[in-house]
């Protein structure tokens, strides 16, 4: 899971933490502890803050499943970094 790169579009987002896990029926300890890597998404979790983001397919992937994507992937003209 690319946590930097979820990080960064909820900022950009503007959207402020508290509406985001309102709109996710979390709390927002909970979604705190999520985007710091204590605690893992729920599926559902993931459909909803996807939604709410307006994440593309390839932000998804690149968010979600970091660790399965082609480190050379680049998205949004970033190059992803090597591990």
């Amino acid at each position: 899971m690319n946590l930097e790169y979820l990080n960064d579009r909820i900022k950009l987002s503007e959207i402020p933490i508290t509406a985001i896990a309102k709109k996710m029926e979390i709390s927002r300890q909970s979604l705190y502890l999520k985007m710091r890597g204590e605690r893992e998404f729920k599926t559902s979790e993931v459909i909803r803050l996807c939604n709410i983001l307006r994440l593309t397919d390839d932000e998804r992937r690149l968010i979600f499943f970091a660790d399965r994507v082609d480190k050379t992937d680049t998205l949004l003209g970033i190059k992803q970094p090597n591990p």
